[in-house]
């Protein structure tokens, strides 16, 4: 398939959140053993709360071979030649638009147009991508709230 890695990126990019956001709620989860409304209560040897601080170590370290698997992904992207490669990358992954794109290509706005709306066509993935992109905000969202120094007692 023609951009076989743009999809392989996006994938990528949605497993980092997905583990970034399980990693937050668990951490939230072990506050609340360690200092919160649940600090009293006893556990089970086999619970799922009484792992949460072993399954944190095990989610941050595929949380950092995921960073590092974007990273070597990011470098191998950067070395594909050609215009419809570099409008691709720059389009989908630097979020960037067509007047942007013509800046940094040298090209005009209505070549970039022309050239994005043929690989469109040939990007069925993307509509289903964009279309969780909303999901991905709202995650990223609650994240960002979770994080902040608040007094938080619960996730739920």
């Amino acid at each position: 398939m023609r951009f076989q890695w743009l999809k392989n990126y996006q994938d990528l990019e949605e497993q980092i959140l997905f583990m970034k956001w399980n990693l937050n709620k668990s951490r939230l989860e072990l506050d609340r053993w360690v200092n919160g409304d649940l600090a009293n209560v006893r556990l089970e040897k086999n619970s799922r709360s009484s792992s949460l601080e072993e399954n944190i170590r095990i989610i941050e370290n595929e949380l950092e071979l995921l960073e590092k698997e974007k990273v070597e992904l990011m470098e191998l992207i950067e070395s594909f030649s050609g215009v419809d490669n570099q409008i691709v990358k720059l389009k989908y992954i630097d979020e960037m638009d067509v007047y942007d794109i013509a800046d940094a290509t040298g090209y005009s706005v209505s070549y970039i147009r022309k050239r994005h709306t043929e690989i469109r066509k040939t990007l069925s993935f993307v509509d289903e991508y964009e279309a969780r992109r909303e999901e991905r905000l709202k995650k990223q969202e609650e994240m960002n709230y979770y994080s902040a120094d608040q007094d938080q007692l619960s996730l739920f």
